[in-house]
This record gives structure tokens, C-alpha cells and sequence, in this order.
């Protein structure tokens, strides 16, 4: 499937920040087509997917959408915590620690962010194995 998603932001600059950071522990690289308006992080568009930030095209300040949440995978439990403890540096705030869940399966590991403008974000991996990785 190739796709792509976009977030709405009221402050460019600090969003880009942001997702600089959580991007890099992604390993997904910025991709080509920035502007001044809007920025982008992601695979080449012929391969993948990308998250592009902007403000609203409508010119309506940014909002947060109730239900809304885009979720990266990654694999492996220590990938997840860093995503989380990244996030949380560089202004995004806590909406769900890194672990796993009573309504999943045991071997789902999760954490949820909002990035600084409240658009909910979620890392997990799956077979998580907390013999194999008890946490940091």
C-alpha cells in the first residue's frame, strides 16, 4: 500500500522539531518537496508512505481530531521506549507510557504520544517478549 498522512500544525518551526526527532529514531528520512508551508518525512513516494505537517489549507487554525491517531511500527520494544522518551524531549506530552495492555495481546507493545500541537501518535511492535527484553 502506498499512502500518505498529514497533520495539521499551528507552528511550523516547532512541529518540525519535533518530528525531526521521533522521525530519527524511525530511521525515515525527510523527504524531497519541502517548502516553506509544509515538510515531510518518509520513503521516496513511488515506494512507501510519508507524514507531511502543515498549517490547514483553509487557513483555520490547526485542530485536534477526536479518534484520530496515526501508529508506526518498529521492531522492537527498545525502539518503542526511545520513540516515547524522544518524543517527550523535544515537546510532545504523554498519553500512554510504553508497555503492553489488558485489551491487546500480551505480545503487543505500545506507547502513545501527542506531538506539541495534540495530533496522537503510537510506536509499537509485535512478539514483544518481556524475557527476552524486561525493559530499560
Amino acid at each position: 500500500m502506498r499512502l500518505y498522512a498529514t497533520y495539521g500544525t499551528n507552528d511550523l518551526p516547532r512541529a518540525i522539531k519535533f518530528y525531526d526527532a521521533i522521525f530519527s529514531v524511525l530511521e525515515l528520512p525527510r523527504l524531497p518537496g519541502w517548502t516553506k508551508d509544509r515538510a515531510g518525512w518518509g520513503t521516496e513516494p513511488d515506494d512507501g508512505t510519508g507524514f507531511w505537517i502543515c498549517a490547514p489549507f483553509d487557513g483555520s487554525p490547526a485542530k485536534v481530531g477526536n479518534g484520530t491517531m496515526i501508529a508506526f511500527p518498529v521492531q522492537c520494544a527498545a525502539k518503542v521506549r526511545q520513540f516515547h522518551a524522544v518524543g517527550l524531549e523535544h515537546g510532545g506530552t504523554d498519553a500512554g507510557a510504553p508497555g503492553t495492555r489488558d485489551y491487546y495481546t500480551p505480545d503487543f507493545y505500545v506507547t502513545y504520544l501527542r506531538d506539541p500541537d495534540g495530533n496522537k501518535l503510537s510506536c509499537f511492535c509485535y512478539h514483544y517478549d518481556p524475557a527476552k527484553d524486561p525493559g530499560d
